[in-house]
Formats: structure tokens, C-alpha cells, sequence
């Protein structure tokens, strides 16, 4: 296979030793630990107050009268955190389902042990979570014919801004004649402001994927003079409709605009044999990010392994030579090595072009703003599992990430497949079993909220909630890490059924979409963009889109708004 000439890379690190580079920066760079905020646990730059309800595992009780759950199982109270409380409408107390009368506080397994009908999708739901469900309070000859419940947050204090961003992880599931809102109140006054509506009007009946396992950050302003505010989560419905639950309430300082340039990069996976279209996308991203410094390739560049395949998108990056970033950074895929022949060869004909030799390994991207780190992540042996990987690999990466957060850095990562109960898709149990060390995995990110994991392979719509995900772990850190979609150059799938265990996974149609990452002092903002697809019938198009956008604040460096 021919090596790609391209510009020269510099500042990556293959091995586990680490790199020159790094030497220097931890020679010349002030390692004191991040400065916090107030809040609840261990809190971050910005954060003003949390309430993640996990606080309320030792007062679950055992099932009382769900059907659905074997007797002696714990899991759900109606004990509501400290200065929150649950206000239900007078018919609540007239019958039904007692796990599920009003507000209560549960946990996910607990939750979708009753019935699973999607609430298993709720993935990014982390110990205890809040759960407003009329249709499993329904499950009683005497329940009433309305659901009316408020969940009441406790007064957070406000005093010296001008406006806070309230965020909280949702999943909600609709019905006709169902509704659900969050307000806020202004030091006790009485009188409550509408922050977000769900109801037919906002969200498709049954089924919605951009309310399933999804998240919220609602902008509060607030007037000169007050002190505090107070949520109000509100959910309404006629008997036997769907349901909401929540997790991870936190009250923010708003950012203020970007300040300085950014550091950008491209960012595309599972080409898998679609040279037209990656061709496409490149074109489209150097017409959006010119001066981009890094082209991040997150797997499945191939549709097999075979030398042509590879020669074909050698030929591509050829023809876009005069476009490209600085450095490409690439991972690799399951659709690298498919041809049958051993590992090795497969492997290797990888790493040609990858410009390594190592499939992990650490890249720096320099460009108009801070310089950002990319940590890489691979399969080093033939499968099974998916990812089997060294110890090294593990004990580097906890390594790198710890000094990165040192340096107070937002961190890019790219692995190609996703870590279990992280985006769309990794709800279903079986990405769960793809790396070697997912749980491990994991935890380490748990433990770095400044860390930004991109993954592909599952193919699955930017549209739906759970594109990009803030996935906290036990122990953790209470902002846990962020975790993006990359979407595909090829073909969208998507998942169907009303359950966990019987789940089934489609092709939805040809699509052609990836990214654009910008990281400022303060932030990370990431674009999903889609580039239309091309035929040898229509081999260009006039589409160059935003789908969907995600800013992620640096934890450790916050710019509050004046």
C-alpha cells in the first residue's frame, strides 16, 4: 500500500513512556489542583448547586405493590431530598399503584423491572433517579382518572447573578392529553415563570427520540436583588398515559460568549467503502473550518482490510491534500481487519496509515486557541472481545488523563465503539461486552469531567437525545465525562422495539455526517453536521447543515457572564 504524503505531525505519543512534549509542559506548567465552586459533592468552576438524588439509597424501600417486581426488592421511596419536596393534586390519594403515587425515587433497574416499554433507554441515568409514571400507577382497579404531580427543587441561592442555566438529564415519553412543564420561582414570591413544555404540541405522541434518554439546559434570567430560586418539575396526565423521570439537577453560572479563537477539527467515522461521500465531507468541512488542525478519523476507514480499500481512501485524502488539517488522528474499527488474513497484517496495514505504530496514542492540535489534547484508543489483539487491549494501554490512559486535567485541559478521545450506557445505541446490553475493560474504562472517565470521548460505529441519528451524553460513575466525579455520537459517512441505523431484551437494529437510510470540534479557553463546542450524500448519478450537493450542537464547559476554567 502507498504512504500518504501530508504535512508533518508532531507532538504525538505512541508509547507508554510518554513523549518530549509532555516532559516539557510538566516542567514548565503550574500543577496546583482545580479551583471549585460551592455545591453538592465535589463541585467544578461554575457549578452552583446539584442534586443528583443518590443521597436517597439508604431509604429505598422494598416493593410494597408492584406487580411487576418480585417481592423483597428494594428500590423506591417517597422521602424527597432535604428541602425538596412532592405536592400531588388531591385525586392522587384516591388509589393506585403506591411505588408510583406522584413523584417518587427510584432507580433505573427498579423502574424498568415494573415494565420496560423504553424506560430501560434511560442510560445515562446514574443510582437514583426522580420518576413521575402514570401508567404503572394506573396498574390498580381503584387508581383515579388523573395523574397530577410537582416535583419541588430546594431554593438555590442566586444572589449576584444575572443568569443561571438550570440542566438536568430527561426522559420523557408521550401521550395525548399529557403534559409536562418546569417553572421557576423567584424568592418565594408566587409566581412561577414557564421554563420548557412538553406536551402533543412539542413532543410526537408514544415515541419521540429527541426527549428519550435526553438532557436539558434551560437559561434563568435573574432580576437585580434576588436571592434565591426555585424549580418546580410538573407532570399531568389522564390515567394510564406515559411518564417522565429525571436525574442530575445542577444550576450553573451562564457563560458568557467565547473569548479569543478556538482550536478547531474535523471529525468523520465508518467510511466503510464510501470514498464518494468522505470525499464530500471533506470538501464540506474545509469549506466550514478552514483552519482546522486536526482531521480526527474514528474508525472503520475500510470496509474490510484489503490493500485496494485502503488504497481508495489514500486516494481520497490524495485529492484533498490541499484542504487538509495538519494532523490526522485516527482509530481503528472492527471493519479494519474482516478479510480473514491474520491480525497482524491487518493491524499494520491500519497503522501505515495512521502514521504510527501503536493502535493508542496521543496527538496535541495547535491552532488559533489553546492546544488540545486527543488521546487514542485501540484493539491491540484479533478478536474476541471487540477491544481487547494491555494492560499498558489502560494504565496509560488513566496516566494522561491525569496529567491533561493537571494542566486544566479539556481532552478529546476517540475510540471507535462505544462504552456501554454512554450514546445512542449503547443502551443495548451487548455494546456493553465490546471492550475488554469497559468497566474500567469507564470509571477512569468517570473520574475526569474534563474529558470528551467521540465514538462511532453505532451509526445512529443525531437527532436522538442521547447524541451526546454527560455519563456519571459510581464513585466519580459528580460531572462525570462528556460522550459523543460521531454519526457515519455511510448508512444510519436505528433501534426498534418497546423493550430491552427484544430489541432489533435497522438500516434507516443513506446518510453522509460528522463533526466539527472548536475548543476555547473556557469550552469545547461540538457540531453535528451533515454533508448530503452522492451518487455517480449527482456526485456534489448543496448540503452543508448544523443538526445538532453541544457547548461543553472546561470544569476547571469558567467564564462567567458579567
Amino acid at each position: 500500500m502507498s504512504v500518504l504524503p501530508r504535512r508533518a505531525r508532531r507532538a504525538m505519543v505512541a508509547g507508554a513512556a510518554g513523549s518530549l512534549l509532555a516532559t516539557c509542559l510538566l516542567a514548565t506548567t503550574a500543577t496546583a489542583e482545580p479551583s471549585h465552586a460551592g455545591g453538592n459533592g465535589r463541585p467544578t468552576d461554575g457549578v452552583l448547586y446539584r442534586q443528583s438524588f443518590d443521597d436517597l439509597a439508604d431509604r429505598l424501600q422494598p416493593r410494597a405493590e408492584e406487580p411487576g417486581i418480585e417481592a423483597g426488592t428494594t428500590g423506591f421511596t417517597h422521602e424527597a431530598p432535604e428541602d425538596w419536596s412532592v405536592e400531588n393534586g388531591t385525586q392522587m390519594a384516591e388509589g393506585g399503584i403506591q411505588e408510583w403515587e406522584g413523584w417518587s425515587f427510584t432507580t433505573r433497574d427498579f423502574w424498568t423491572d415494573a415494565e420496560d416499554q423504553m424506560r430501560g433507554r434511560f442510560a445515562r441515568a446514574h443510582d437514583v433517579i426522580a420518576v413521575a409514571d402514570s401508567d404503572e400507577f394506573a396498574d390498580a382497579p381503584d387508581a383515579p382518572e388523573r395523574f397530577d404531580s410537582t416535583l419541588v427543587s430546594a431554593p438555590v441561592d442566586v444572589r449576584g447573578r444575572h443568569e443561571v442555566a438550570l440542566t438536568f438529564d430527561s426522559h420523557y415519553r408521550g401521550w395525548e392529553g399529557q403534559s409536562a412543564t418546569v417553572t421557576v420561582e423567584l424568592d418565594g414570591s408566587g409566581q412561577e415563570t414557564e421554563l420548557l413544555r412538553y406536551d402533543s404540541g412539542t413532543v410526537t405522541d408514544n415515541y419521540d427520540g429527541a426527549h428519550i434518554n435526553a438532557s436539558e439546559n434551560l437559561a434563568v434570567e435573574i432580576p437585580n436583588g434576588t436571592r434565591s430560586a426555585t424549580f418546580r418539575w410538573h407532570f399531568e396526565s389522564t390515567a394510564n398515559s406515559w411518564y417522565w423521570a429525571i436525574d442530575s439537577v445542577a444550576v450553573h453560572e451562564a457563560l458568557d460568549e467565547p473569548r479569543g479563537g478556538a482550536t478547531s477539527a474535523w471529525v468523520v467515522s465508518d467510511i466503510q467503502g464510501d470514498p464518494d461521500d468522505l470525499g464530500h465531507a471533506l470538501r464540506d468541512l474545509a469549506a466550514v473550518r478552514p483552519d482546522a488542525a486536526g482531521l480526527l478519523t474514528v474508525g472503520d476507514q475500510v470496509a474490510s482490510g484489503t490493500p485496494a480499500q485502503w488504497q481508495e481512501i489514500d486516494d481520497v485524502m490524495t485529492a484533498a491534500a490541499g484542504v487538509l488539517p495538519e494532523q490526522l488522528v485516527t482509530a481503528i474499527g472492527n471493519h479494519e481487519s474482516y478479510t480473514g488474513e491474520p491480525w497482524p497484517v491487518l493491524r499494520d496495514r491500519f497503522l501505515d496509515f495512521a502514521g504510527r505504530d501503536k493502535v493508542w496514542g496521543e496527538y496535541v492540535l495547535e491552532g488559533d486557541g489553546v492546544d488540545v489534547p486527543v488521546l487514542v484508543l485501540g484493539q491491540e489483539e484479533a478478536r474476541p472481545p471487540e477491544v481487547p487491549m494491555s494492560r499498558e494501554q489502560i494504565e496509560w490512559f488513566g496516566d494522561r488523563l491525569d496529567h491533561w486535567t493537571q494542566q486544566r485541559k479539556q481532552v478529546l478521545v476517540i475510540s471507535h465503539f462505544p462504552l456501554g450506557d454512554t450514546v445512542s445505541a449503547s443502551w443495548i446490553p451487548w455494546y456493553s461486552d465490546h471492550y475488554q475493560y469497559n468497566d474500567e474504562l469507564t470509571q477512569i472517565l468517570g473520574d475526569h469531567p474534563n474529558a470528551v470521548i467521540l465514538t462511532g460505529h453505532t451509526h445512529y441519528p443525531f437527532e436522538l437525545g442521547d447524541w451526546a451524553v454527560q455519563r456519571r460513575t459510581d464513585g466519580g466525579h459528580p460531572d462525570g465525562f462528556w460522550a459523543v455520537n460521531t454519526g457515519a459517512v455511510q448508512v444510519e441505523w436505528d433501534a426498534r422495539g418497546e423493550h430491552t431484551d427484544g430489541i432489533s437494529e435497522i438500516v434507516t437510510r443513506d446518510i453522509n455526517r460528522g463533526l466539527t470540534v472548536d475548543v476555547y479557553r473556557d469550552r469545547m463546542v461540538v457540531t453535528g453536521r451533515d454533508f448530503g450524500v452522492v451518487t455517480g448519478d449527482q456526485p456534489t450537493n448543496t448540503v452543508n447543515d448544523v443538526v445538532r450542537e453541544v457547548t461543553i464547559p472546561n470544569p476547571y476554567v469558567h467564564s462567567p457572564r458579567g
